[in-house]
Order: C-alpha cells, then sequence, then structure tokens
C-alpha cells in the first residue's frame, strides 16, 4: 500500500465487544445501588406503617360503633324518661280513682237514708241508713290504709293527741286521754291529723296541808 492511500484511510470509533453498548442496569432500578440491610429496613417500616394504618382504620370503626350506640343510648334514656314523667303523671291525675269511685258508693246510700224521710218511720230508717254508712265509710278507710288512732283512756302522747283542755284528777298518776272531741287517724304510719282530746293530769297536792302534816310529824 503507498503512503498516499494510507493517508486517505479514515479511523473511526470501534466499541469494545464487537460493538455492543450496554448501560448500566442500576441506572434503570435504583434499588440495586442500595445496600442489603437497608432493602431490608425499608420493608420493615413499609410493613409496620400497613400495620398502623390496620389498627388505626379498626380504631376508626370501634369509634364509630361506640359513637352509635352511645347516641342510641341517649335515645333510650330520653325516651325512657319521657315514658316515665307520662306515668306519673297520669298516676298523679288519678290517683284517686279508685278511693273516689268506692266513696261514690257510701254517697248513693246517703241519698237513700236521706229519702227515707218522707216515708213511714223515716227517722229510725234515717238513723238505721246513717249507722250503715258509718260502718261502710269505716271499712272503705281501712281499705285505704287509714286507721283510727285510739285515744280515749290511752295515755296523752302528744305525737298523736292535742290537748285542747285539762282537768285535774286524783285517780291518775300520768296525762290521760279521758274524752275525745276529734278523732285522729293514721295514714300509713304517717300522721293523717291528730286526735283533738281532754286530757285528765294528776291533781296537784295542797302545800298548805302538805306543810301541817310534815309539821306535826316533827314535832311528833
Amino acid at each position: 500500500m503507498s503512503e498516499n492511500e494510507e493517508k486517505n484511510i479514515k479511523v473511526s470509533y470501534v466499541p469494545d465487544d464487537a460493538g455492543n453498548h450496554t448501560e448500566d442496569p442500576s441506572a434503570k432500578n435504583p434499588e440495586k445501588k442500595l445496600s442489603k440491610s437497608k432493602i431490608s429496613s425499608i420493608k420493615k417500616l413499609q410493613n409496620k406503617i400497613k400495620l398502623q394504618e390496620k389498627i388505626l382504620k379498626k380504631t376508626v370503626e370501634e369509634r364509630d360503633e361506640l359513637q352509635d350506640k352511645y347516641l342510641r343510648s341517649l335515645a333510650e334514656v330520653d325516651n325512657y324518661r319521657k315514658r316515665v314523667k307520662k306515668e306519673k303523671e297520669e298516676f298523679q291525675k288519678y290517683i284517686l280513682y279508685d278511693f273516689l269511685k268506692e266513696l261514690l258508693e257510701v254517697f248513693d246510700n246517703l241519698e237513700r237514708a236521706l229519702k227515707a224521710k218522707n216515708g213511714e218511720h223515716h227517722e229510725k230508717s234515717i238513723i238505721s241508713g246513717v249507722e250503715m254508712i258509718y260502718r261502710q265509710l269505716i271499712d272503705l278507710l281501712k281499705k285505704n290504709n287509714v286507721i283510727e288512732i285510739k285515744s280515749l283512756h290511752e295515755p296523752f302522747d302528744p305525737n298523736f293527741h292535742q290537748a285542747l283542755s285539762k282537768v285535774e284528777n286524783e285517780k291518775v298518776n300520768i296525762p290521760t286521754v279521758v274524752e275525745v272531741y276529734q278523732k285522729g287517724f293514721m295514714y300509713n304510719d304517717r300522721l293523717l291529723r291528730p286526735s283533738l282530746t281532754k286530757v285528765a293530769i294528776p291533781k296537784e297536792k295542797d302545800v298548805s296541808s302538805v306543810s301541817k302534816e310534815e309539821v306535826i310529824t316533827e314535832d311528833g
């Protein structure tokens, strides 16, 4: 080959490995650049985040469920309160219903007794009718736990008796009821009204006579 021919030859770049150019695999997959320990730490962190997300989701669901139960409980309590209030109002409104219904029977008998005054032997009929009504009324009071207070000849008790008058009596040692002006009654172990009474009290000794007796005793 001549020198002129060698000068005319152009030198071009010839790549290695028969012209095959390969890219760095780490350029497309950055994880390959990380160490195994870092990759493991990242995966653990991701798993931890997923677990916390599940816990948070469950907690939110439980919260919503509890809130729903709480609201329903409030509604039930409110309904119960309204129902009790209504029942209480109804009870107070008609508390005397049964008593008054039975009292009307006493009223009917009293009315019949008064009508009997125009007939024969009306005085006896009225007295008999009033006695029957009295017994009926006593039974009605007992049925409703209204009990008469025993007062006559009983020791005076200011818790159940009210003294309107008093009299000295040498036969009594303690204040004693000797007359009842108006009967007293108890209702379910509670004082409904006291008995109005006359009370006998022990007679006071004559001071002058006592002094004379003491003088005679001393002189004797």
